[in-house]
């Protein structure tokens, strides 16, 4: 290539050389991901990331289930199609931070879970 940070970005997008050795560790080693899982667990932590990870489903489809319900109830009870739009976007947006504050609380729970295993 002629452009050098052509030839650069092409370099980051398809590496010519592994700059990892990869001998050590397995094949599931090298697909972690990084900061999330570790790939070598004990049962404990593989125990309470399983739990971690079904707290999760469950209560943020209950959240969606009763928050939902409830979006619905207000819908039929407003008459006026531009009255439903107005009250309707600030439920979507409080829906959207109840679920993420939900998910952040998860994972301080986890995390302090985390630190008090053996």
């Amino acid at each position: 290539m002629k452009h050098p940070v052509l030839a650069k970005l092409l370099e980051l997008l398809i590496p010519t050389a592994d700059p990892v050795d990869h001998k050590d560790r397995s094949e599931f080693e090298r697909l972690a991901l990084p900061g999330n899982y570790k790939p070598r667990l004990s049962f404990a932590e593989a125990v309470v990331s399983v739990v971690t990870t079904l707290t999760r489903i469950f209560l943020g489809s209950l959240l969606f289930a009763v928050w939902g319900i409830y979006s619905l109830l207000a819908w039929k009870t407003i008459g006026g199609p531009f009255l439903r739009v107005i009250v309707l976007l600030p439920l979507l947006l409080l829906f959207f931070l109840f679920f993420a504050l939900l998910m952040i609380a998860i994972s301080a729970i986890q995390k302090v879970i985390f630190q008090h295993l053996p």
